[in-house]
C-alpha cells in the first residue's frame, strides 16, 4: 500500500504542514531544463529523507522546456524545515541563486 501523500508547490512556501508517521511530502517545483538552474535540497528535519527524486515533464513541452522537479520526502521524527534552493550548483553558495523554498514540517501526535 502506498503511504499517504501531501502535495506541495511554490504557493505553499512558508506554510506549516502537519504530517503523520509514514506520510510523505511531494514537493513539485517548476524548473526549466537547459538553463543550468536546478532545485537542490538544503536541509531536512531530523529523520526525514528524500525517498524519490524525478522530473515530471509537461506533455506539450519541447526538449529544454518547462518541467517540475519532484522530491518525495518521508515524514520527519521531529519538527523542522524542509529547505530547497533553486540555483546553478557550480556557482557555489549564494552564487546564481534564483529563489528558495521552505516549509515547516510538524509530526502529528
Amino acid at each position: 500500500m502506498t503511504p499517504p501523500e501531501q502535495s506541495l508547490g511554490t504557493d505553499d512556501a512558508g506554510r506549516t504542514v502537519t504530517v503523520a508517521a509514514g506520510d510523505r511530502l511531494v514537493l513539485r517545483l517548476p524548473e526549466v531544463a537547459g538553463t543550468g538552474y536546478t532545485w537542490t535540497v538544503e536541509d531536512l528535519p531530523p529523520g526525514a529523507t528524500v525517498v524519490e527524486e524525478r522530473y515530471d515533464h509537461r506533455p506539450e513541452g519541447a526538449i529544454g522546456g518547462a518541467a517540475h522537479h519532484v522530491f518525495v520526502v518521508s515524514a520527519p521524527e521531529a519538527a523542522g524545515e524542509v529547505r530547497l534552493r533553486h540555483a546553478r550548483p557550480w556557482e557555489g553558495e549564494g552564487g546564481g541563486e534564483l529563489e528558495r523554498f521552505a516549509v515547516t514540517v510538524v509530526p502529528s501526535g
